[in-house]
């Protein structure tokens, strides 16, 4: 199969996984919001911090580096599986250590057990990330969504059971447990593969070369993406911390994980023709209007129905995360384009300029949730939507500097669909504001979903975004590769 039809196939199975696994979390964490309190939710948010920055510890940039050198050999991947071994015990060995104090500061006496407990997770991660990377490596992506849906699904069974038996957050601590916990013997199971007992220290410095930046780049900005969590549980009450997670976890799912599905099978590709500038540059360009076309309108949308959806989804009490999650989907605008541009430069081993360019954009970041909390909760949500612009805007231009794709270009490749999509918002607004001053009937909120989807589709048909010729042609391969098949 051509390296083409790979990145479309690899893309189609990453969706594949990431949307299989929306569902699942929909399904799932609508029935267990209508079974824990959002209060349980708020422990486990404010823990977030804590097993994110032990997490990018682990992974430490060798899962990228890994991906990113060509032909990686045994004593690579060994040397590795070691060392996240080895770590990620460490880790949970200090976590456990430290739990009392951590509880001691949220005045939360009940995160020291759940901490001890949550920690485990990260061991079953540390052991099945190099197997993670040897699939995603080949683009078996058909197979890492086959293992993250069958994992999700059982854990979302586990955690629904025990919150029918009133065991509140240590069904959601369970559903981490198991996710991980089953990943890592699927992991192993269907890729077989053992490590040999060896450590080389050479293959640890070449990689921790170009892994060790990317480490300090994603430690100091998952440090600053949950700032916020020790802001809210420190400074604000359990529920809305619980209201912020669960605000920013239905905004992830459309703002970083569905486009993630594409970076996830475009990032091999990228190393693949890292030496190409030009074909680099066109297929960033390319998914850039094709992340745009496809997210900006979900997004929008969302924006309008977020009282309804969360009503609908978790109960009434749920009802004060839709401001919150309102305002993280504009910054969602500019997080969906954050990891294409950055993935670019990394895949052109420009690891250490990101990390130089990082202490810039999270301590923005820390500085704007810093001023934003002055103001409360809506504050900081509109402090993470001006950073995320201004980490979109470092991402690109350092996108331009070593793809040579301009910043105003990518810009011109995703503006129209953002015009589209707020002129479109604007109109259902409107159409809201008609039905419930009664000059056009009708249920207000069914008129606005048709008004919007209605504008954004005549708007998009009107002036020929290129866009839709990108998506089109994606769909005409896919096509051409089933009849090819069937023959």
């Amino acid at each position: 199969m051509s390296s083409g039809r790979k990145v479309v196939f690899g893309t189609v199975w990453s969706t594949v996984d990431r949307f299989g696994n929306m569902a699942i979390q929909f399904v799932v964490n609508m029935v267990l919001a209508n079974l824990v309190l959002p209060v349980d939710f708020g422990y486990i948010g404010v823990l977030a911090i804590f097993m994110a920055v032990s997490q990018v510890l682990i992974d430490g940039g060798f899962a990228t580096a890994l991906i990113q050198k060509k032909e990686p050999t045994q004593t690579d991947y060994s040397t590795i599986f070691f060392w996240n071994a080895g770590l990620a015990v460490v880790l949970y060995l200090a976590l456990f250590t430290l739990a009392p104090v951590i509880s001691g500061f949220f005045r939360m006496p009940i995160l020291t057990d759940v901490l001890r407990l949550f920690g485990i997770m990260l061991i079953f991660s540390a052991l099945s990330q190099v197997h993670a990377v040897r699939l995603r490596k080949s683009m078996a992506f058909r197979t890492i969504a086959i293992v993250n849906i069958l994992s999700y699904t059982v854990a979302g069974a586990v955690a629904i059971y025990m919150a029918a038996e009133g065991l509140g957050v240590w069904a959601l601590v369970a559903m981490q447990l198991v996710n991980t916990g089953m990943a890592f013997l699927l992991y192993f199971t269907v890729t077989r593969w053992k490590p040999t007992i060896t450590f080389s220290t050479t293959a640890f410095k070449s990689m921790f070369h170009f892994g060790g930046y990317l480490l300090a780049a994603s430690l100091l900005q998952e440090v600053c993406k949950n700032i916020p969590s020790i802001i809210i549980g420190r400074r604000f009450s359990p529920a809305q911390m619980g209201y912020y997670s669960q605000a920013n976890k239905l905004d992830q799912i459309n703002s970083y994980a569905i486009p993630q599905a594409l970076v996830q099978a475009i990032f091999p590709y990228y190393s693949q023709i890292q030496d190409n500038r030009e074909q680099l540059a066109a297929t960033l360009l390319r998914c850039v209007r094709v992340i745009a076309f496809c997210i900006f309108p979900i997004l929008g949308l969302l924006i309008i129905i977020a009282p309804d959806l969360i009503t609908l989804l978790w109960g009434d009490e749920w009802l004060p995360a839709a401001p919150y999650f309102r305002i993280l989907c504009c910054g969602g605008i500019f997080t969906c384009l954050q990891n294409i541009n950055f993935y670019a430069v990394a895949a052109r081993g420009q690891s250490k300029e990101l990390f130089r360019w990082s202490f810039y954009k999270w301590g923005m970041l820390t500085v704007l949730l810093l001023t934003g909390m002055l103001f409360g909760m809506q504050g900081i949500m509109w402090a993470f939507v001006i950073s995320n612009a201004n980490i979109y805007a470092v991402n690109a231009l350092l996108a331009q500097r070593h793809t040579g794709l301009r910043f105003t270009r990518q810009i011109r490749g995703w503006m129209p669909t953002a015009i589209a999509t707020v002129i479109s918002i604007g109109t259902a607004f409107f159409v809201g504001f008609l039905c419930r001053s009664g000059m056009l009937g009708g249920a207000s909120m069914s008129m606005m979903i048709a008004s919007f989807i209605m504008s954004y589709a005549c708007i998009t048909a009107l002036f020929s975004f290129r866009a839709v010729d990108d998506v089109a042609s994606i769909i005409k391969q896919l096509i051409n590769r089933k009849k090819n098949a069937n023959n």
